[in-house]
């Protein structure tokens, strides 16, 4: 009877674990306390079976307002990246919001930033979440830290070494984070989960995020069928796409492997050129639905007294220009050898000739089969069909710095100076269910694309894609002469675990307590920690 009882208790465990199974992103940063125009560092593990490829983090407002949005990258359900913290934040607590496009459940971190010119208000009070609980970590007492005396001086090397027992380094799945930041005693940051209903038929975001957006009549407003958006990336070698769009006039794109932050245009076309459209990206900047309630609570004369320090030294960092971390330049989709639109029939380079004033003289003294006039102040652009030795009836498509554009009047003033090169392409080409009648791609000299001017149906942006690697600066000895007011002594986020990990660090000349906090995630999705406190004094 024992045993059946056992057996029954042990299947209720495995099911209910089952149940429990960690569904939302556990985000942690370096620290707890930030001030503003510094870097927060945070890490990110996933959950189980996350499908997504790609994680948004965005610092928030206590009202739900976007003031930063970071796109990461997810490999083997982990991702680490950095927020520069906007000088201009006043004194508070924020909340970094984690989620994934096909995901319903947010998580919630919250942070407190001091801005560095005003401090911490008088009054000893200010607002954090109502909702903040710490979401489920266990700590390991088996994981040892050895080599962290509780106190040691400024400026002192430090060498630590963890070690992972056998049984939990056979659970552990994927890359530790171990980090040693400066930590406030008294504050700590929490955290909560909150699930929005599923939306259907959404999107997953494997190797970049997608940008979405309506078609509208400008006009009437409603949404346009069978309008066709072009997406343009200008470069050297341009990339392109485009989208039909249907009866609701939606239309998407997906920057795969894209890093940083790109130039971008999308723009709308009615085929058949009756309707001016308007083009609505599907962006919101505030999650009001999501956010939690907030009530009052005191500053620690703690938490005040360290702020006040961290303000100073954040102030000698400006003044000696010292940067907190290396931006590693990140992979981009492979180049291809010729643009979208194929290998041009020629190439021309108008600067070994004599300048001319307008790209009508350009046209007619350079480039071959390219038919360029006004009639009746009328431009019209023409490109020879080479196959049929006769001109197309219907103009080609006409491209500066690989964006496409319907009004001639743009390049009638263009002369020599103004043009880097022209390709043309002197047969029909083909673009998906694209046809163009010639191709005559215009690359300028300055490659920025201003002399196209924005509108309801063509806007220009930069986008940030998925941020790139970061690592942590470290001083070098040839700078041991100058102030070190390093917060953060150790960051690794991508520790490769094993049975001894050593650690080399060195304190800065910042006094307070420090935190060693090794974290992991185990074959069944949960997280784990071990961390170790200790003064600089």
């Amino acid at each position: 009877m024992k045993r059946k009882l056992l057996i029954l208790l042990l299947l209720f465990v495995a099911v209910t674990g089952k149940t429990q199974e960690r569904k939302y992103f556990s985000l942690f940063t370096d620290r707890d306390l930030y001030t503003s125009g510094e870097t927060l560092l945070f890490k990110i593990f996933g959950p189980e079976n996350e499908s997504a490829g790609i994680v948004h983090i965005d610092l928030l407002n206590t009202s739900g307002k976007k003031i930063v949005e970071i796109n990461k990258k997810i490999t083997d359900q982990q991702t680490d990246g950095f927020i520069y913290l906007p000088d201009s934040l006043s004194t508070g607590c924020y909340l970094l919001y984690t989620s994934a496009r096909n995901n319903p459940t947010l998580t919630f971190n919250e942070i407190y930033i001091c801005n560095r010119f005003t401090g911490i208000p008088e009054g000893g009070s200010a607002t954090r979440s109502s909702d903040i609980r710490t979401v489920t970590e266990k700590p390991v007492n088996d994981l040892e830290i050895e080599g962290i005396d509780k106190i040691r001086q400024t400026r002192s090397k430090v060498q630590a070494t963890i070690h992972l027992p056998g049984k939990l380094l056979s659970r552990i799945k994927g890359n530790l984070s171990v980090s040693v930041a400066e930590t406030t005693l008294g504050y700590n940051s929490g955290s909560f989960v909150k699930s929005l209903k599923p939306k259907k038929d959404q999107l997953i975001e494997k190797d970049g995020i997608i940008l979405e957006g309506f078609v509208k009549d400008l006009k009437t407003g409603e949404p346009f069928k069978n309008g066709i958006v072009f997406l343009s990336i200008p470069d050297s070698i341009p990339r392109f796409n485009f989208y039909k769009t249907g009866a609701d006039g939606y239309f998407n794109f997906q920057f795969d492997n894209y890093y940083g932050n790109i130039p971008v245009v999308i723009q709308g076309l009615d085929p058949e050129k009756k309707r001016l459209l308007k083009i609505v990206l599907n962006h919101p900047d505030s999650i009001p639905a999501a956010i939690s309630s907030f009530e009052n609570w005191t500053v620690s004369t703690e938490l005040r007294k360290i702020a006040a320090q961290n303000i100073e030294a954040l102030t000698f960092s400006k003044i000696f220009n010292q940067q907190e971390i290396t931006i590693q330049s990140g992979s981009r989709p492979k180049a291809e050898a010729y643009p979208f639109y194929g290998v041009p029939t020629s190439v021309v380079d108008p600067h070994p000739f004599i300048d001319l004033p307008d790209f009508t003289e350009i046209s007619r003294e350079l480039l071959p089969g390219v038919k360029f006039r006004a009639y009746n102040r009328i431009p019209s652009l023409q490109v020879l069909n080479s196959a049929m030795r006769t001109y197309f009836e219907k103009a080609p498509l006409l491209l500066i710095d690989g964006i496409p554009i319907h009004d001639l009047n743009i390049i009638k003033t263009l002369g020599s100076k103004d043009i880097d090169r022209v390709e043309i392409c002197l047969s029909e080409r083909f673009y998906g269910d694209l046809a163009f009648q010639g191709v005559v791609a215009i690359y300028t000299s300055k490659s920025n694309f201003s002399r196209i001017a924005e509108s309801d149906e063509l806007i220009k942006f930069n986008l940030d894609v998925n941020q790139p690697a970061a690592i942590l600066i470290i001083p070098s000895e040839k700078l041991q002469n100058e102030p070190d007011f390093r917060k953060v002594l150790l960051w690794k986020p991508s520790q490769k675990p094993e049975e001894t990990v050593r650690l080399d660090f060195q304190t800065s000349d910042i006094r307070g307590n420090f935190k060693l906090i090794v974290r992991g995630t185990t074959s069944d999705g949960s997280v784990f920690y071990k961390e170790q406190i200790f003064e600089v004094n």
